[in-house]
């Protein structure tokens, strides 16, 4: 409204016409593949959990952003402390898919002065330089977790970052049990045994346990969490560890085109800087205490201590002597820090 002389007169509010035209009429040079790239995608992410109990352990905020179907109850939440405290699911025995993995590659520890983090290179293009007190071993899997109907717990694959023993323990359970899997196929359908690619492992339904196991010698043993147990495929058993009813297959494969270039790069799937930084700790008392419930930190307000400590002594098993998963004796050493990547920090 506008005064003028005492007198107040209400303006005409201005009409705007906005026109939408939706035949848009695209440039074809627009179209051309030279424009197509293929982009990482910014996935959740979990954390192995290398002590007593061992397994990987989904932060709550990462459990959100995977689409977590029923979120757990506070009762079953589990918060152990590094630099930081870290709440979330922790799983023990768990039934996945493995949709796909990044080829292993060498970084710098995270205790590495100016380095940290830092790639090295692909461990099989670079394996004679790795150095055991500085470098580490890593790789990344693209994991839907499922329940015992075998229905996917969440709606976005969560990465997972193996390391050192944990990543030959869990590579090597997982190469057997592919093989075994393939072999149960043939029989089941009743045609020549054939290996497989990986999209089509990805439908087979690897049930594990991981256990925390002492590796090292003398003074230098420490826990790891190593893959112990698999349920054997046969052609009875079959039907419940294969996804391959069309309907199935069409909803994993679907997962598929949602984590395109997740292993399609040379570099790691989640790039150090932007890691939400969880240092290694020193050495902690031997008094320590096992990690914590919500419930039970609420009682005794005092969280886990992960202690994650560096051996000099540790072993890389390669891929030819890959560590058996039925023999707990097998020893090597445990990987020392658990520093991973938040993406969300980009989002």
């Amino acid at each position: 409204m506008v005064s003028t002389n005492g007198k107040t007169t209400r303006k005409k509010a201005k009409v705007v016409e906005v026109v939408e035209d939706f035949n848009l009429d695209i440039d074809p040079e627009l179209m051309e593949p030279g424009y197509n790239q293929i982009r990482r995608p910014q996935l959740p992410y979990g954390i192995v959990i290398n002590d007593s109990p061992a397994g990987i352990i989904i932060p709550i905020d990462q459990l959100e952003k995977a689409g977590w179907l029923r979120m757990p109850d506070e009762e079953e939440l589990t918060t152990v402390e590094f630099t930081e405290d870290v709440t979330g699911l922790l799983i023990q025995n768990a039934r996945m898919l493995v949709l796909g993995a990044v080829p292993e590659y060498i970084r710098y520890k995270a205790d590495v002065e100016d380095l940290a983090g830092t790639m090295v290179g692909l461990y099989e293009d670079h394996k004679s330089q790795l150095d055991k007190k500085t470098m580490e071993v890593c790789c990344e899997h693209a994991l839907v977790f499922l329940d015992e109907n075998n229905r996917p717990l969440h709606t976005v694959a969560i990465v997972v970052r193996f390391k050192n023993v944990a990543l030959w323990s869990f590579k090597a359970a997982r190469e057997e049990y592919y093989r075994q899997l393939e072999k149960a196929f043939a029989d089941y359908c009743e045609v020549p045994y054939s290996g497989k690619n990986d999209k089509w492992r990805s439908l087979g339904v690897l049930e594990v346990e991981f256990k925390a196991v002492k590796e090292g010698e003398g003074k230098n043993k420490h826990f790891c969490c190593k893959t112990v147990s698999i349920t054997k495929p046969t052609a009875e058993n079959f039907p419940t560890l294969f996804l391959g009813s069309p309907e199935l297959k069409g909803r994993i494969w679907g997962l598929h085109d949602e984590i395109a270039g997740f292993n399609e790069s040379t570099v790691p799937a989640l790039p150090p800087a932007k890691e939400p930084l969880i240092e290694v700790l020193p050495p902690a008392s031997k008094g320590s205490q096992e990690p914590k419930s919500a419930t039970a930190k609420r009682q005794n307000r005092q969280a886990k201590v992960v202690e994650l400590v560096e051996d000099d002594d540790f072993e890389i098993e390669d891929e030819e002597t890959e560590l058996n998963v039925d023999e707990e004796e097998n020893e090597a050493e445990d990987d020392d820090d658990l520093d991973f990547d938040d993406e969300d920090e980009s989002d």
